[in-house]
């Protein structure tokens, strides 16, 4: 069989696991993964349990053939003399995107691929080397992660990687009913002031003062609220008078999830908002985006969308959220609003 991408028969990525957050984050890779094989079974294997067998699917669906969550790959050293068995059958490309050097070897060892690509020990294990591929890439870590995992797509494809251009195709049903519960006529601003982990929130009276100044700007504030940030509410409704809350708006049978979110997105002029779940929803929308980060550097870890601001809070002197001065988000909204 030719090696070339667009004959390869089947490709399997092994992955830990996937919360909500991580499967948001690397859609860029599962597109350039289909743009690049765009004949391949693209398998998904995880360790643990994945979003893309559950609230991802939908938004996977188009990229990935199969997803088999839950192989225990990875668990015991023991799996390089005994390798499990997995249902992927016969292997053209795998391509191992965790670092941790014995679990490369029992993924190598469960798949049996004609082509193993691993980052693991600096390569070892890899049928291709990045220097085979470009020189500059020799000994060089990709600094945002999502490159790291391009990184893999490129030697899988021994350099004739692709990206997918296009933006992601939102289902019309999630995008009729955004247009209902978000109708032409004023302009909005979003705003998703939670985060599952309370210490990457931005103060809640910071975001109501955003809400006031797109208020003020002729906006309507727009808020998204997660299920753990619902005692925010009364706050919100006090501080920020006729703010819309359009998922708690939707008819108790309609679509939810992140697919729902992401074309909410596209009725807003510009969206603000932590380092979270929710900010990678909107990033899908390519909406004008403003980011908060903590501990995390948005130089690795921010979401790849093309309008895009960030503040970290390392730059004002720490990991903690609430030293992200409000003026200069003010200044930053108003920018994009003006």
């Amino acid at each position: 069989m030719s090696d070339r991408p667009e004959n390869i028969r089947r490709v399997a990525v092994f992955s830990g696991a996937e919360l909500l957050g991580d499967g948001l984050f690397k859609l860029p890779f599962l597109r350039s993964l289909r743009a690049t094989f765009p004949r391949a079974e693209i398998v998904w294997l995880t360790a643990g349990k994945t979003a893309y067998a559950g609230i991802l699917k939908d938004l996977a669906a188009p990229y990935l053939s199969r997803v088999i969550e839950e192989t225990d790959i990875g668990r015991s050293p023991l799996e390089i003399l005994l390798p499990r068995r997995t249902d992927a059958g016969p292997v053209d490309i795998a391509i191992d995107t965790q670092t941790v050097t014995w679990r490369s070897l029992a993924v190598k060892r469960a798949l049996k691929p004609r082509l193993f690509i691993a980052s693991s020990a600096d390569y070892l294990f890899s049928g291709v080397k990045p220097e085979e591929v470009n020189r500059e890439w020799t000994r060089k870590k990709p600094a945002h992660f999502v490159d790291g995992l391009m990184r893999l797509v490129d030697l899988a494809s021994r350099g004739h990687s692709l990206t997918d251009p296009a933006a992601i195709a939102i289902p019309e049903k999630y995008r009729s009913l955004a247009a209902e519960l978000l109708p032409p006529g004023p302009r909005y601003v979003g705003l998703a002031p939670g985060s599952g982990d309370p210490t990457k929130r931005w103060p809640l009276t910071r975001f109501i003062a955003l809400a006031r100044e797109a208020s003020a700007r002729g906006r309507q504030p727009v808020f998204f609220i997660g299920p753990s940030e619902r005692f925010m509410l009364d706050d919100i409704r006090a501080g920020v008078p006729g703010a819309r809350f359009p998922e708690d708006e939707a008819p108790e049978d309609a679509p939810r999830g992140p697919l729902l979110v992401a074309a909410l997105g596209q009725r807003l002029d510009l969206a603000v908002a932590n380092d979270s779940g929710l900010g990678h929803m909107l990033a899908i929308s390519e909406v004008p985006l403003i980011l908060l980060y903590g501990r995390h550097s948005p130089a690795k870890y921010a979401p790849r969308t093309p309008h895009l601001t960030t503040f970290w809070a390392q730059d004002f002197g720490g990991p903690e959220h609430e030293r992200i001065p409000l003026e200069k988000v003010v200044a930053a909204l108003d920018a994009e609003l003006c």
